[in-house]
């Protein structure tokens, strides 16, 4: 099975769109990051046969980072070598993360948050009739990992409109005594 993505191969080897890719990109059906990554992955695909069978459905860029959401095997094999995750961010020039496509956010936020484990997922109603999704992770957050959730943050908020509050368990315990 070759590999499966957004827009047609020839498109991605070449870097012109068809008319028919072109429509769907003007319809909103595909996006400009699904071309570029979708370009990558053919240019990855020559190197590392492992892609060949893969199936990307949708990729988003946010602020230089990329989500490339996969079929859930897919998204597996991708995180079982890292390699191929770091060419992958060599030749998009930004922070990769590989999620398997879901339609609950919990799993969304499961997925993303990889490897990182998520204890609890919460929905806080705010007075002024909006929501905050509070993400509980293990132990304590290390100040080099802050980055790194304020771009999860982003990412979120970006791809399922989702505002979010990031907490470690140790905070968590810390604010309820």
């Amino acid at each position: 099975m070759p590999l499966r993505i957004p827009i047609c191969a020839f498109d991605a080897k070449t870097g012109i769109l068809c008319a028919k890719c072109q429509a769907k990109l003007s319809a909103g059906q595909i996006s400009s990051s699904d071309i570029v990554v979708s370009k990558a992955l053919v240019k990855l695909a020559e190197s590392v046969p492992e892609i060949n069978k893969s199936t990307l459905q949708r990729s988003y860029e946010v602020e230089g980072n990329y989500v490339l959401e996969m079929e859930q095997a897919d998204a597996n094999a991708v995180r079982a070598k890292p390699e191929i995750k770091q060419k992958l961010e060599e030749l998009l020039k930004g922070k990769v993360w590989v999620i398997g496509a879901s339609n609950s956010e919990r799993r969304f936020l499961e997925e993303l948050f990889y490897p990182i484990r998520i204890l609890t997922v919460n929905t806080v109603w705010l007075p002024d009739g909006s929501k905050l999704t509070k993400v509980i992770i293990p132990g304590r957050r290390p100040e080099r990992m802050r980055g790194e959730i304020e771009a999860l943050k982003k990412i979120v908020k970006r791809v399922k409109g989702i505002e979010l509050l990031v907490e470690s368990e140790r905070e968590a315990t810390l604010r309820l005594q």
